[in-house]
């Protein structure tokens, strides 16, 4: 499709490349590519697939036949981007091995990441993408050291249709948990008042394939206001079963996903109004969804401190 700039190839590499290690959004709603903005899904019955259906067949009858129905849902992806203008005296007198059009892809790229986290945090802690949601009782938060929470998550985790292999937590919520002193005692087979645990052990105790830990802060104070630095990934926790083979329409069940209409990428191009001599304009952007398709996959834990 023809575009009103010029790509950056190289730059797009960059933009592609340049990741923050402590983001999770791509490993909790993995991307998955569609053809056209706007996209289709399937949402299949969560029953069809549990019926008991006569299957016995006589020696010259009919072999039973069944129909397996599905619900085509629409969506449309996102575009989300940045850009930011370099005049050109900043490029000339740019230091050696220093690139102000890197920079600032760069950047770019880190501040359209973090947009993306919050809003991947956004859907897996909305109650209203989950089969099973439970409000923690005082005596199971994960921040009562004494509460048995390896047999109380354990049996929880039994509720959803499809048990949950995944659990999404932020790093306060994190602390607690793998210094719960049951979590403790049953890995490191003492009295629970010493150690802590992994996410591979916690994974291991709860029979889950995935344990990812949320860091990421963000600014949520308006422009010009004093900053007030919170958390991406707070108060909840998400367990859910995801399938990283799953797309929109091949019927794998996964609880969640994200969208994407070709790749993020950068573009450039010349502009004069930047200062006296003019400058590059650098842009970053990208065309996603954040979805979560199937509750019954999932179960989300409400305010575990």
């Amino acid at each position: 499709m023809p575009r009103p700039f010029p790509y950056d190839a190289a730059r797009t590499a960059i933009a592609i490349a340049y990741t923050n290690n402590r983001l999770i959004a791509d490993s909790v709603l993995p991307r998955v590519p569609v053809g056209a903005e706007t996209f289709k899904w399937m949402k299949f019955s969560k029953t069809e697939r549990l019926e008991l259906v006569n299957d016995s067949v006589s020696r010259k009858g009919l072999t039973p036949e069944v129909e397996f129905s599905a619900t085509e849902e629409t969506a449309k992806t996102e575009d989300h981007g940045l850009q930011d203008g370099i005049p050109q005296s900043d490029i000339d007198n740019a230091p050696e091995n220093y690139d102000p059009l890197d920079h600032a892809t760069e950047g770019l790229t880190d501040l359209i990441l973090l947009n993306r986290e919050v809003r991947a945090a956004k859907v897996l802690f909305d109650p209203r993408n989950y089969g099973s949601v439970q409000e923690l009782e005082a005596a199971m938060k994960f921040s009562n050291k004494d509460a048995d929470l390896l047999a109380y998550l354990l049996e929880l985790l039994d509720r959803p249709m499809m048990r949950p292999n995944t659990l999404t937590i932020g790093r306060a919520e994190w602390t607690q948990l793998r210094t719960n002193r049951a979590f403790v005692a049953a890995m490191h087979g003492n009295s629970g008042d010493r150690g802590t645990l992994t996410t591979q052990q916690v994974a291991e105790l709860l029979e889950l394939e995935n344990v990812f830990v949320g860091e990421a802060r963000f600014n949520k104070a308006q422009k010009g206001k004093p900053p007030e630095i919170a958390r991406a990934w707070t108060d909840h926790a998400a367990f859910t079963y995801l399938d990283g083979q799953a797309d929109t329409m091949n019927g794998r069940m996964t609880w969640g996903l994200t969208a994407e209409f070709g790749e993020r990428f950068t573009g450039t191009w010349w502009d004069k109004d930047i200062g006296l001599r003019g400058g590059e304009v650098v842009r970053v952007g990208e065309s996603v969804k954040e979805l979560g398709v199937a509750p019954d996959c999932g179960l989300l834990l409400k305010n575990v401190l």
